[in-house]
């Protein structure tokens, strides 16, 4: 095992030195160090080292026999007995090159991040200060704007610098960002303005800044955009040009989502979908709130009230989810278009469950012995209070996967409840669930579903291709059957 001084670096065990001292008053006398490395909380390899006095065993007859068994006796060639002559003022007692420090003397150095509120504290009113500023003028009270040409009076609230402009200063530098939110300066206060109100207008067709020979104003010139900022009113045109193109098809080209395919006055953003999207996945937010939570940023305070919504919103998510899921699967890139996709393509399977064909081997019915590996456990629950309000028609509201996910397809499922309608469910002589014994006095007006009825997986708990269902008037045993007939 080598030195520090041998390698550059210490040995991670503890390691016994002999070293020998001579002393002409005494005989003999010896010395072992002890040398013990150990982790500290800062990571870094501290090392401390011990001097034991010894007395140098007596030299044996090299002609003597051993005839005990034990174990062989170490010679001065062994390493761990190497005799080496003690030098106290070279020894060095860590890894950095200095002179060992006592354990109780080593202390954790403390930093200002160790209490950030206490370091924080004396600049209260530096922070207040610099709030009140932002909300003037501050150093551009008396700069004119950089064109020279009119006053600075506008100020953008979402581009990084804070510089003033004038009116058309402002609008040519947010043709690439016309959503952005402006403020203008109006003697004692900023106040809210839209980019619509200050003239600027977005061009479908055409790149920023290109002039179409025949824009196409939005239907009533009511044209609102949701975007992660708020709610925003502004001036669109379409283009109508000899390649015209549909309203909503341009609206896509735009990364803007219609509320509608004829006529749109109201998109969503990519953006904010996107957002909504992963929002809704990671804090449960629900559209209501998070949309009104838009509009309440727009405008807090009443002055000029933003018009409800949120249906439209609610439904454009409802396609965009639709639309993502069926991306997510690859069906966007089939040959047949989305059209021949089949039920329970877009099912996200268990991955740890066996699935003939993706998972298993090649000849796994073919044997015996370890067939039982193979085996698919399912298990079924139903939930009743996922209850579903008659709110919609089949024709206002049709569905939008047709079976291609958890749920069973529809008009499949509706022609299986008409077969099976007049069976009574057999009352449970063991045990009383209302659920079941009670499943045909429940009541269920004004409700398209009761509750939902679900097939999953035992082991994993996650539910399978086309094994949910609508429950009406209880668990019965009809309703789950064409979820487990699909399997």
């Amino acid at each position: 095992m080598s030195q520090s001084g041998h390698t550059g670096c210490p040995s991670k065990h503890p390691k016994l030195v002999r070293h020998t001292q001579p002393d002409t008053t005494q005989p003999s006398n010896h010395v072992n160090r002890h040398r013990m490395f150990s982790l500290q909380p800062s990571s870094q390899l501290a090392l401390r080292t011990s001097y034991i006095p010894a007395t140098l065993p007596e030299k044996e007859d090299e002609n003597a026999v051993d005839t005990d068994a034990g174990p062989t006796v170490p010679t001065e060639d062994d390493p761990w007995n190497k005799m080496v002559p003690f030098n106290p003022s070279s020894e060095v007692d860590n890894v950095l090159g200095a002179p060992e420090m006592p354990m109780a003397e080593k202390r954790c150095r403390r930093t200002a991040g160790d209490t950030p509120i206490s370091s924080w504290l004396p600049e209260h009113q530096m922070y207040m200060n610099k709030f009140l500023r932002l909300e003037g003028r501050g150093q551009d009270s008396d700069t004119p704007c950089a064109c020279g040409v009119e006053d600075a009076m506008f100020r953008c609230q979402d581009c990084f610098s804070l510089k003033l402009a004038c009116r058309s200063c402002t609008i040519g530098l947010h043709h690439n960002s016309p959503l952005h939110r402006i403020k203008e300066w109006r003697g004692r206060f900023f106040h809210p303005v839209s980019l619509k109100s200050m003239g600027l207008r977005i061009q479908l067709g055409h790149p920023p800044g290109i002039t179409c020979r025949r824009p196409t104003p939005a239907f009533g010139d009511n044209f609102v955009i949701i975007n992660v900022h708020g709610v925003h009113p502004t001036g669109l045109d379409f283009c109508g040009c000899e390649q015209e193109v549909s309203h909503f098809k341009q609206l896509l080209h735009a990364c803007l989502f219609p509320s509608t395919v004829t006529d749109p006055r109201m998109v969503a953003t990519f953006a904010v979908l996107e957002f909504f999207h992963i929002l809704s996945f990671k804090s449960k937010v629900s559209a209501y709130e998070f949309y009104h939570s838009l509009a309440w940023w727009t405008d807090n305070t009443g002055i000029t009230p933003i018009h409800d919504r949120y249906s439209v919103f609610l439904r454009i998510v409802h396609e965009w989810r639709n639309i993502k899921a069926l991306k997510h699967s690859g069906r966007g890139h089939h040959p047949a278009g989305i059209g021949s996709t089949q039920d329970g393509d877009l099912a996200i399977l268990c991955p740890a469950c066996p699935h003939p064909g993706k998972n298993l081997p090649t000849n796994w019915e073919t044997s015996p012995p370890t067939r039982w590996k193979y085996a698919l456990f399912l298990a079924i629950d139903a939930n009743f209070r996922l209850k579903h309000w008659m709110v919609l028609t089949d024709r206002k509201g049709p569905g939008l996967s047709q079976g291609w996910g958890h749920f069973v397809e529809e008009n499949e499922y509706k022609q299986y409840l008409s077969n099976n309608g007049e069976t009574l469910q057999e009352k449970s002589n063991c045990v009383s669930h209302n659920a079941v014994n009670m499943a045909d006095t429940k009541s269920s007006r004004g409700l398209a579903a009761t509750g939902v009825g679900t097939v999953d997986c035992t082991c994993h708990n996650m539910k399978l291709a086309n094994g949910i269902g609508d429950l009406q008037k209880g668990e019965k045993s009809t309703r789950i059957g064409m979820t487990i007939d699909t399997r």
